[in-house]
């Protein structure tokens, strides 16, 4: 339990606990009531995973109302939107957990630097290799647009759910080779849209390192669309 009144969540961020109040750079943030009450229970519960039921319950304040999951990721999605300096991440099981970041000489830059993925052309994931099943934990907006899929949707999805039916792809293999290996790689993946729609995929996956401890931390993924290319080519061959 936090008892302190002011808890520090980024350098710039900060959550007054007794006037459930959010300040970023010393200006007030607007919050919904359910966006206060939703982030009053993470920061109780600061860098502990929170159940999404507990969430609805905490929100809801309603013993006979029916669990809605939907309502509980859309409310932390707003959330996320509104103040995306905060370290909401996806738990698999259900769960959220807010993380106090870290202060560093770079912090601004750190809080700016999903705006900056997020407007990046490039379709691009981050999973975390140290949590179950090597889950998405980030997936920008042109991931969202080129799979459609929701973000929610999309957040602690293993990657293998891109390709469907589809698993008999020696680029796969390759990728899990490079990823036993710790290495980078370069392949041609064929996913799938939301809607079954087939989209050939040229895949660059990067491991990212902790400098101090030489650990892998996360995995970068970064999509390119080659459909256009290589129905193109297919068209030449059938052709010749």
């Amino acid at each position: 339990m936090i008892k302190n009144k002011l808890v520090q969540l980024t350098e710039h961020c900060s959550w007054d606990t007794e006037e459930e109040s959010l300040s970023l750079k010393s200006c007030y943030v607007k919050l919904t009531v359910s966006q206060k009450y939703l982030l009053g229970l993470l920061v109780q519960n600061l860098n502990r995973p929170v159940h999404s039921i507990d969430i609805f319950n905490e929100v809801n304040h309603l013993p006979s109302k029916e669990y809605n999951l939907k309502s509980v990721r859309n409310l932390v999605s707003s959330l996320r939107k509104n103040v995306p300096t905060l370290n909401i991440i996806n738990v698999y099981g259900g769960y959220y957990m807010l993380r106090k970041d870290n202060s560093s000489p770079n912090v601004e830059f750190k809080d700016d630097l999903y705006e900056i993925l997020d407007q990046s052309i490039n379709p691009t994931i981050i999973t975390n290799p140290n949590e179950f099943d090597n889950h998405i934990i980030y997936a920008n907006k042109a991931f969202i647009e080129l799979f459609e899929y929701t973000f929610e949707e999309v957040v602690g999805q293993n990657c293998r759910f891109l390709h469907r039916d589809d698993t008999e792809q020696l680029a796969l293999d390759e990728i899990r080779n490079a990823i036993y290996e710790k290495k980078s790689i370069t392949v041609n993946l064929h996913n799938y849209t939301h809607s079954g729609g087939l989209i050939y995929n040229e895949v660059a996956v990067s491991p990212i390192f902790d400098k101090k401890t030489g650990k892998i931390k996360y995995y970068l993924g970064v999509y390119k669309d080659v459909t256009t290319i290589q129905r193109l080519m297919q068209h030449f061959k059938e052709r010749l």
